[in-house]
């Protein structure tokens, strides 16, 4: 019979899930050689990101095998696919958008899309060549660290992660609780954060909690809101960027067909025309009603009571968590006696 997550010596219950989360992202990894294959830089993020959260949180119990520097190249790691998974969550949603573009606009949409397309194909590049050697030495090095003899006295991983939840969880509301508009983009992004500690802190232990996989999907709903307002800033970013670059090599098109040309000459009069610019503010004002759409459904939530909801309900996971670790006392001598008489009464 397989022993219940929350009983098991946390320096146990760590290691193993961490060997899991190394594992997934190797099989992730191997996976990016297939260009059909569009989750795989995802899943490798995933798995490398619940690892890093993992030994985060735990960190007193795994410091031993798991060096400082060892887990930040877990860390540099995860950062090196950041750009190209943005990348692909900013095309995903510019491609929805350029069915609405206006003629005068296209230009803009297409511009933008093209930039970021070329960027993907390069970072994919070097993902492919790079990563692979540079993700099996860690994973190796990681692996051989865990395989380690270890302490098996410490608490079970119930008590602990009862008591790590209850600390994320106020500090999540202490995040939320300053949140009062788009000027508190700050709050909001490490409100974000503590949700996904919280998420990867719950998750393995959602098969033995009564009501666990609900108290996951209530996170995930306020997780999610936040993650687009995430998505929204960091692409608004990017057109500031774009729109700059844009500018400077429309002006210096122009100047060049200018000083060869008449005023008058089509090819002049064509690179008017296809301005990037009308494109790419319209893309930005659309950005900013999605995120002011997002923080006032966030505020929403907030103010109907959700995270104090949410709150109550990982008061009772923590305490349920402390139930399942508790040892199961042992009966005395005087219980044993009165429960063997019952066995056998004529005796």
């Amino acid at each position: 019979m397989t022993a219940s997550l929350a009983t098991l010596p946390v320096t146990r219950a760590v290691r193993q899930q961490a060997i899991g989360h190394l594992e997934a992202a190797a099989s992730a990894c191997r996976r990016l050689e297939d260009p059909a294959d569009t989750e795989a830089l995802h899943d490798f993020r995933v798995s490398l990101r619940r690892l890093r959260s993992l030994t985060r949180a735990y960190k007193p119990y795994i410091c031993d095998c798991l060096p400082k520097k060892l887990r930040r190249r877990v860390k540099d790691m995860a950062s090196a696919t950041g750009l190209a998974r943005d990348t692909e969550v900013q095309l995903e949603w510019l491609n929805q958008q350029r069915g609405q573009a206006r003629p005068h606009e296209r230009a803009g949409y297409l511009w933008i899309i093209r930039r970021l397309e070329a960027r993907l194909e390069e970072e994919y590049q070097d993902l492919r060549e790079h990563l692979p050697v540079r993700f099996e030495r860690l994973r190796e090095r990681l692996a051989t660290r865990l395989g380690l003899a270890y302490d098996d006295s410490s608490p079970p991983m119930g008590e602990v992660t009862a008591d790590l939840l209850l600390e994320a969880g106020e500090e999540f509301r202490a995040h939320l609780e300053q949140v009062h508009g788009q000027a508190d983009e700050d709050e909001i992004h490490q409100a974000r954060i503590t949700a996904k500690r919280l998420r990867y802190l719950l998750e393995p232990l959602v098969p033995e909690l009564d009501g666990g996989k609900a108290l996951v999907l209530e996170l995930k709903g306020l997780q999610q809101i936040m993650g687009e307002i995430h998505d929204t800033q960091v692409l608004g970013a990017e057109l500031s960027q774009a729109a700059e670059e844009a500018g400077a090599a429309r002006m210096k098109s122009l100047i060049d067909l200018s000083l060869r040309l008449p005023h008058d000459d089509p090819q002049v009069e064509a690179a008017r025309r296809s301005d990037e610019r009308p494109g790419l503010v319209s893309l930005a004002r659309d950005l900013q009603e999605r995120e002011q759409d997002m923080i006032s459904r966030l505020l929403g939530h907030i103010g109907a009571g959700d995270v104090t909801r949410f709150l109550e309900h990982l008061q009772k996971t923590a305490d349920a968590l402390r139930r399942l670790s508790a040892p199961v006392p042992e009966a005395d001598d005087e219980a044993q006696s009165l429960s063997d008489a019952d066995a056998y009464p004529g005796d």
